[in-house]
């Protein structure tokens, strides 16, 4: 290659940087290394490569929820950007590396060293966040821990660190069967514990609407309410949490304060998103209809089917409304439309209606929803 035609390489090569930056914006690269004298303390013989597949798939389990929050690529670290590669085809990937390190904002990295001491298995998980922040922990296995089963346990830890929301989200999900929410609630509280005492934080409305939900799942709704509320008064913009606080009003038969809380949010600051939106007038005519409105309970139901046309939620409440009125008929064929839905329903783990269903009748239990997003929330 003669000198003008590396130039030109180079310099394109240099210039791709900033689109590297743009197109990993939300990417975790990863790496998993292993001492060589792992494989002779578990019985299990098995590559770095699936090792590395096993931790990145964990990850991404973690980043691909359905959440209101963007979710972040895994991405391990042997892949290069196409700035590096160029950089690298034209030799001079050493000064590209050393302009991305000093220009270019690094993205969230989690690094996973499977090593041996005193004759046990260790896993010293260590990474650094977009924000700056390094974090460095030494794992033991578990008494009788498969070595994946480790891998993707140290995985989860790493996404606690980069992501806790996101993470917190997961576990919720992943435990809403058995009810064991001690590694939620950890992490929640943890995570609060590290942020600043301001008296507004978005961050921390976000662990105390998921609080929330741990209390409902714990049928505590007087205690859910208090956390809901503590999230809008940390975030009087988050929309989350006044859907989940007149959630609990429902079910604590206070429906008035349940109507007005939907009103005011519809008519003050309507949720851009078509599920929240949806989700706000479905909980306003579950008010409606413990109050005796079955007519204007009506009237919101098909403006939250409007909407959102999928929302199996709706087709729900409007089909029990029904039936409680006598009308057999059409009862029996909302609950078919709503039975249609599931297969599309998409509902978001922040939100209660996801887990529980809306129920407009004094003194009625918490119930679990027989709607959820498929293959995210099961209850076996």
């Amino acid at each position: 290659m003669d000198f003008l035609s590396f130039a030109y390489a180079a310099l394109i090569a240099i210039s791709l940087l900033g689109v590297d930056a743009i197109v990993h914006s939300g990417t975790v690269v990863t790496e998993v290394a292993v001492a060589p004298q792992i494989s002779k303390l578990t019985t299990l013989s098995v590559d770095t490569a699936t090792l590395q597949s096993e931790f990145d798939g964990q990850l991404n389990e973690i980043a691909i929820m359905p959440s209101l929050s963007a979710p972040a690529i895994i991405r391990s670290s042997n892949e290069n950007g196409i700035a590096i590669s160029l950089a690298k085809a034209v030799n001079v990937e050493s000064l590209a590396r050393a302009l991305q390190a000093e220009f270019v904002a690094e993205p969230d990295s989690a690094r996973l060293a499977l090593f041996v001491e005193g004759g046990e298995v260790r896993g010293l998980i260590s990474g650094r966040s977009r924000k700056g922040v390094d974090f460095r922990e030494i794992v033991t296995p578990d008494k009788d821990e498969r070595l994946v089963d480790f891998v993707r346990r140290c995985a989860v830890i790493g996404g606690a660190r980069l992501a806790p929301h996101r993470t917190a989200l997961y576990l919720l999900n992943k435990h809403a069967g058995d009810g064991d929410f001690k590694a939620v609630i950890g992490l929640a509280e943890r995570s609060k514990a590290m942020l600043p005492p301001t008296p507004l934080s978005a961050d921390r409305a976000l662990f105390d609407n998921l609080i929330g939900i741990v209390h409902l799942f714990q049928n505590d709704p007087k205690a859910a309410r208090l956390s809901f509320d503590a999230a809008i008064a940390a975030d009087p913009d988050n929309a989350v949490a006044a859907l989940n606080a007149a959630f609990t009003d429902i079910h604590m038969d206070e429906y008035r304060k349940a109507a007005d809380r939907m009103r005011r949010l519809i008519e003050v600051a309507p949720p851009r998103n078509t599920v929240l939106l949806s989700t706000a007038y479905t909980t306003w005519a579950a008010a409606q209809l413990g109050m005796r409105d079955p007519a204007g309970a009506e009237r919101l139901l098909k403006q939250a089917l409007e909407i959102y046309p999928e929302s199996a939620t709706a087709y729900q409440l409007w089909s029990d409304a029904k039936k409680a009125s006598g009308d057999s008929a059409g009862a029996a064929g909302l609950r078919r439309k709503a039975l249609e839905s599931a297969g599309t329903f998409e509902n978001y783990p922040e939100i209660a209606t996801l887990y529980f269903q809306l129920s407009w009748q004094d003194g009625a239990p918490l119930r679990r929803s027989t709607f959820a997003n498929p293959e995210v929330v099961s209850f076996h």
